[in-house]
């Protein structure tokens, strides 16, 4: 999908950048050659994202599982207190429901996971150890 499209591909006319080419390794190179601008844009859109999760969250939706799926990828405020199978208790799921949307939201967005959430290493070793309780057993 690094190729931009033609202008004829458009119902109409535009000027703006090709959002299916954001691959393109030119416009990585641009991003690292403006790697301030960058980082600046990137901490701004954290804030507003943090903003958007409190607001929510003081406007009804304190029970979605969506919205502490989020917290937990950002690492928001509201789930500082609290560990993840407390809060899935507390909205009625189950904790692997809240880790699944937590990791569904970083994946489309590709943002980096935060400090409340597991390692890849200790999901590798959850996985080994306890993921599937029949190679872990000794039937003998």
């Amino acid at each position: 999908m690094s190729e931009m499209r033609d202008s004829s591909d458009y119902s109409e006319s535009s000027y703006e950048h090709d959002f299916a080419a954001f691959d393109d390794p030119k416009d990585l190179a641009f991003i690292l050659a403006n790697s301030n601008q960058y980082r600046e844009a990137s901490e701004y859109m954290l804030g507003l994202l943090n903003n958007i999760v409190t607001f929510l969250f003081n406007h009804g939706y304190h029970k979605s599982p969506q919205l502490y799926g989020i917290a937990f990828a950002i690492g928001h405020p509201i789930i500082i207190a609290s560990n993840m199978l407390d809060v899935a208790r507390k909205v009625n799921v189950t904790k692997a429901a809240i880790s699944k949307i937590a990791m569904e939201f970083l994946k489309e967005t590709g943002l980096p996971p935060s400090a409340a959430l597991k390692t890849e290493l200790a999901k590798t070793t959850y996985k080994k150890t306890n993921g599937n309780k029949k190679y872990t057993r000794d039937d003998s």
